[in-house]
């Protein structure tokens, strides 16, 4: 088999090496969008869950009626246990929360209160426009007699 003279045989690698790229921050860029969601989605569940546990404490122990601190410690500690990364706000003066945050106790044993939570991305945390899409304020609201 005879080869024409002008075929090196060489692959087009710069070519290859910018697709290979391309593709390398498409994924990482994607990877951090789909974490910002999924801190987002997580923050929400898990806000419910501290809420239910703080509701529980609050109806199985009749003393911790008396003072909101102690439900609010138990709102902390069930985060603590399942998710240390996270922080239950203890209301407006709370600095870690900026304000955003708030706890509080119905009558009937509903348990209001906000989780922050910070997304780990690899590129977004670089961006400074995207700060406020990392931080996840999320509310529950449970009553565990219902």
């Amino acid at each position: 088999m005879r080869i024409r003279g002008d075929d090196r045989g060489a692959f087009k690698v710069h070519w290859l090496v910018k697709a290979g790229l391309a593709i390398a921050i498409l994924g990482v860029l994607g990877y951090d969008g789909f974490v910002t969601i999924a801190t987002h989605l997580k923050a929400e569940n898990d806000a419910q869950n501290a809420a239910y546990a703080a509701s529980q404490f609050w109806n199985d122990d009749p003393e911790a009626r008396s003072s909101i601190q102690q439900v609010f410690d138990a709102a902390v500690q069930y985060e603590k246990l399942n998710n240390p990364s996270e922080h239950v706000c203890a209301g407006p003066a709370d600095m870690v929360c900026d304000g955003k945050g708030h706890f509080s106790i119905d009558a009937d044993g509903t348990v209001h209160l906000v989780i922050r939570r910070e997304a780990k991305t690899i590129i977004f945390k670089h961006l400074g426009f995207m700060d406020s899409l990392l931080t996840a304020y999320e509310s529950g609201d449970a009553n565990s007699n219902n």
